[in-house]
């Protein structure tokens, strides 16, 4: 049976507004997670595969039952978003089922509770993939996913295949989460909910003045993108994108889990 994350000392929560998290897509440990912590950051967003565990097994890189406690635990909240397939994939409802089901397995099987949510990553779509395709295979992976209770949200980045329409009205997402790309993720029209999590490639001064102890070290695609994270204590998170949460036009927030 898998071990489940105390509901006696870890609780679903809506994410305050203006937020400041990363996502990475490799373990990260308890000092690093406490580090982070310490220098202001609020939450930590980790990966589960697409894939049946015989082909990816928990924890390869992916998140893990002790990983997600020592995050909680550090005082971060945590929610999670699945891998993309390599660039070029076609989007099927089949494939949405299976990739869908096996996100909602993965987080089952390291003890989540209901209704944190788990994100699609929506990129680098074939542009052989209709957007009727792309659509199918979305609202396929929502159904399979909420199956067990978690909430559905979809990361929109590059190649996406959506407009604002088919996107925001034409799939049955209510997250939404904007990748640091300033052309492909559609601008939500006048009516849509929009965005509730946008991942940047700059930080403002206001944000960045959230943080305290850490250097941002920019690789070339700006200081929020891609980047490392150096603490003042010696600790390093590689390979990290910097995130913040706000509130859409329907008032819908993030839903993370937090000690």
């Amino acid at each position: 049976m898998p071990r489940k994350l105390d509901k006696t000392k870890y609780r679903v929560e809506s994410a305050p507004d203006g937020s400041l998290g990363f996502d990475v897509s490799h373990p990260i440990t308890s000092d690093e997670a406490k580090a982070a912590f310490a220098a202001g950051f609020s939450f930590c967003v980790r990966y589960v595969a697409r894939l049946e565990p015989n082909l990816e097994p928990i924890g390869s890189p992916d998140i893990t039952f002790d990983e997600a406690q020592d995050i909680l635990d550090s005082g971060l909240a945590l929610f999670l978003v699945q891998h993309v397939s390599n660039g070029g994939w076609f989007a099927t409802e089949s494939l949405g089922k299976r990739f869908g089901g096996n996100a909602a397995n993965y987080a089952f099987e390291c003890g989540f509770p209901p209704g944190v949510n788990i994100f699609l990553d929506l990129e680098e779509v074939s542009p052989g993939s209709s957007p009727r395709e792309i659509q199918g295979f979305c609202n396929e992976w929502y159904k399979a996913l909420s199956t067990y209770g978690y909430i559905p949200g979809v990361y929109i980045g590059s190649k996406n295949g959506l407009d604002a329409q088919q996107l925001f009205s034409g799939t049955l997402f209510e997250h939404f989460w904007h990748a640091a790309s300033q052309a492909d993720p559609p601008k939500p029209r006048s009516g849509d909910r929009g965005y509730q999590l946008f991942q940047p490639l700059n930080l403002t001064s206001s944000q960045k003045s959230k943080l305290s102890g850490v250097n941002l070290i920019d690789k070339g695609n700006g200081d929020a993108f891609e980047i490392d994270l150096q603490f003042a204590n010696g600790e390093t998170i590689p390979d990290v994108d910097i995130d913040f949460t706000i509130v859409d036009n329907d008032g819908g927030k993030v839903q993370w889990l937090k000690k």
